[in-house]
């Protein structure tokens, strides 16, 4: 071969082990991330959950005037709505967590494009899916 050719594929080897070293890069960056993510959010859901149902408890058992009967009943209706909607708390905390630290640290550009998309507003999703629709 001739040596223009030679030339050109060094070039794009040396490209495309920065493309795969990038990558690697990032998603060992992004696993990370996902992993200790993962054991703050289940933390964060435990405490609200917890913090939920001893509330309810203390409303119904202490400031209520009613049965012990019916205290069980209502305790036990609330309990199973105040861990829905700790569940439901508790990732609606971690999304917006993750969102300040990936803003605070300036996470944009090391990690993974979906690991991103988990943290964007609706506003910002409908933004980025417009944009990829237009490409």
């Amino acid at each position: 071969m001739n040596g223009e050719m030679d030339e050109f594929d060094e070039k794009e080897k040396e490209r495309r082990k920065k493309d795969q070293i990038e990558y690697r890069t990032k998603q060992k960056t992004s696993n990370i991330f996902l992993f200790f993510g993962t054991i703050f959010e289940i933390i964060i859901t435990l405490t609200i959950v917890m913090a939920l149902v001893l509330l309810e408890a203390i409303i119904i058992l202490k400031w209520m005037n009613l049965p012990d009967t019916v205290k069980g009943n209502v305790f036990q209706f609330v309990s199973v709505a105040g861990l829905i909607g700790g569940i439901v708390l508790g990732f609606m905390t971690y999304k917006a967590l993750g969102r300040l630290v990936i803003k605070k640290f300036h996470l944009e550009d090391k990690l993974r494009e979906d690991v991103l998309n988990q943290f964007k507003t609706r506003k910002e999703y409908k933004e980025y899916y417009e944009k990829k629709q237009q490409r």
